[in-house]
């Protein structure tokens, strides 16, 4: 376990999934959470878990006013920022020919503008020394093409090419950029009411995971984020890509 005491982060998407799981394990390691989400109930539940270095904030990431007034509560709670993971997100699945347009807008708007406003405000409001980090979450959808993926696929490669320069824009600052891009894990992203239907689902033969493997413990990836924002300073990981062993595509 990573030493992560004092560190005041503030995570999306965390209610459940990854999200939560991120919430877990820098408690876990002595940090503390300002945990965002739109799920008030839900966020309430993980603080009662986690205690009182948890504060829960009722936020839609896509509201842009609510989000910025939502990034200058966390950091009145917690007396500062030094770090930021953004995982709010949805799966899509179904072609391009016959989508929905409003819906792929709709799509952007979490999956990438979220993340990315998100940051903008965010920094603003970390400290001016010690150790901070950005950590974005995205997915190995952005890598490997799948039929009837190309709409979450394109949100995600959007996210990775914005997080190419803002790695130089963070660095000249001293700030710590990773991106962290998952495969199946045992999210509610992988369940039908997790994942937006849009348009026709496309019947094809791709192996996605060996026979008999199944979809990783999100936990993992928790551990794997506050691991890599307790690394010594002036070291980060920059990308990762985590799938379960039994993973064969994306």
């Amino acid at each position: 376990m990573s030493d992560l005491t004092g560190r005041r982060v503030l995570v999306t998407g965390a209610s459940s999934g990854i999200g939560a799981e991120v919430c877990r394990s820098i408690v876990g390691c002595g940090g503390s959470v300002a945990m965002l989400a739109r799920r008030k109930e839900r966020l309430d539940e993980l603080r009662d878990e986690l205690g009182a270095r948890a504060i829960p904030i009722p936020c839609d990431v896509t509201d842009l006013d609510a989000l910025e007034h939502a990034v200058a509560q966390a950091a009145d709670h917690l007396g500062g920022l030094d770090g930021l993971v953004a995982v709010a997100g949805r799966s899509m699945v179904g072609t391009i020919p016959t989508g929905s347009p409003q819906q792929w807008r709709e799509l952007f708007e979490l999956n990438l503008l979220g993340p990315l406003a998100t940051v903008r405000f965010a920094v603003d409001r970390f400290v001016p020394d010690g150790r901070r980090d950005v950590v974005l979450v995205g997915s190995v959808g952005a890598n490997t093409p799948v039929p009837g993926v190309g709409i979450y696929g394109a949100s995600k490669r959007g996210l990775r090419a914005a997080y190419d320069s803002l790695r130089y824009e963070l660095a000249v600052l001293g700030i710590n950029a990773g991106l962290i891009m998952p495969g199946m894990f045992e999210t509610e992203g992988l369940t039908l009411d997790g994942v937006v239907i849009d348009g026709d689902v496309p019947d094809y033969d791709i192996p996605y995971l060996v026979p008999d493997a199944l979809p990783g413990d999100p936990a993992v990836l928790g551990e794997i984020i506050a691991f890599s924002m307790g690394l010594p300073d002036g070291v980060c990981i920059n990308e990762l890509v985590v799938r379960p062993t039994g993973q064969l595509n994306p």
